[in-house]
């Protein structure tokens, strides 16, 4: 329901603001008043040309805008569509006009005249002498019936659409499972090659992240290994310039003075917790340098696995988890050719009672039409 329009600048009218209510509301006033200005104004916001003389003299702009109380889900699937959003159960369009420009607003989101008026189909419908009268539309005579039919109508509406839904998509998936006994036992050679390679392959969820995670750490093993050797002579005490032995001559050289201050005292504490922390340290690299040792056969066990579950990823899906629930899928169908008719019979008969509760649906609704 339009609530109110607020007009500014357009021809004789400064500004001005109409309030609208329910039911009927009528304007009237002698010739020249402005009523018919009012309905003018109301087109432009939804899309009607403006003439460049409709702006008031002196203004260098024109505003129209209008208020709607939003209701109904074919106003909130066109509002969806057009990638707005109701705020407050309103619906506030707007039209700013210059010589030559427009822009046009719904709920504050610029928008184009197309789109202005791909609303206004679902908002009002303007009746004069010369408009197009929704009512005239043949493709608009059940919609404006079953409006009037109300909350009768609605939930029996919702369930026809539900159950049409569910009849197609049983429909299609029947014509499509549908095969002739060449068709079968080829369907059937393809699930069964397919499922035995990926069963063959014995996948583990998350192994192809490790795999990949170490096979860049062996295939990058030459560098890792002399960064490490350099890392751990630097840290180190077996060389004069490593961390380590410089440490350890701070340590000697502190602990000659410290007893002469107890705060000095308290300093070769850190500094000798300092020299533990990276004694542990090189522990550990010297650990992991002792495993890290490159093995060429490994190696290509490594790579020649990651090899196939990429294959296996190319044919079947982009992860373990997709390739695996491919394997099922392929099971499924295996376990339906195995009982190939009296799964086709299956689906028929609950096909059969779909469409029996959808004409039952569709004569209701027929019975409160002809209501």
């Amino acid at each position: 329901m339009l609530q109110s329009l607020h007009v500014k600048n357009l021809a004789l009218m400064e500004e001005t603001e109409v309030e609208f209510t329910s039911g009927l509301n009528i304007l009237t006033g002698e010739t020249g008043a402005g009523k018919s200005l009012l309905i003018d104004s109301l087109n432009l916001a939804l899309g009607a040309k403006f003439e460049k003389d409709m702006l008031r003299t002196g203004a260098e702009s024109a505003l129209v805008e209008l208020v709607f109380e939003q209701k109904g889900k074919a106003v909130l699937a066109k509002l969806d569509e057009l990638g707005v959003d109701a705020e407050d159960d309103q619906i506030i369009i707007s039209r700013k006009m210059q010589p030559g420009k427009s822009v046009f607003k719904i709920n504050g989101e610029t928008v184009t005249a197309r789109q202005i008026k791909d609303l206004a189909s679902v908002l009002i419908d303007i009746h004069g002498q010369h408009e197009h009268e929704s009512l005239l539309h043949k493709k608009k005579h059940r919609e404006i019936l079953d409006a009037y039919c109300g909350n009768a109508i609605a939930e029996e509406l919702s369930r026809v659409g539900t159950l049409y839904s569910e009849w197609k998509e049983l429909e299609e998936a029947l014509h499509s499972e549908r095969m002739d006994e060449g068709a079968q036992l080829r369907e059937r050679s393809l699930a069964e090659f397919e499922l035995k390679e990926i069963e063959d392959a014995k996948l583990v969820e998350g192994e192809d992240e490790e795999l990949e995670q170490l096979y860049r750490r062996m295939s990058n093993a030459q560098r890792i290994e002399e960064g490490l050797a350099e890392c751990y002579r630097y840290s180190g005490s077996d060389s004069s310039d490593g961390a380590g032995a410089m440490l350890g001559r701070a340590i000697r050289a502190l602990g000659e003075v410290s007893m002469y201050d107890e705060r000095l005292q308290e300093l070769e504490k850190e500094v000798l917790q300092a020299e533990e922390i990276l004694a542990d340290f090189n522990r550990e690299l010297a650990g992991y340098i002792a495993d890290s040792e490159f093995d060429q056969e490994s190696f290509a066990q490594v790579e020649e696995r990651l090899n196939r579950i990429n294959h296996l990823k190319g044919k079947y899906g982009r992860t373990i988890p997709d390739i695996l629930a491919y394997g099922r899928n392929r099971q499924e169908v295996l376990n339906r050719l195995a009982d190939y008719d009296s799964y086709i019979s299956e689906m028929e008969k609950k096909l059969e009672k779909v469409k029996e509760e959808l004409l039952n649906a569709c004569e209701k609704v027929s019975v409160i039409r002809k209501e």
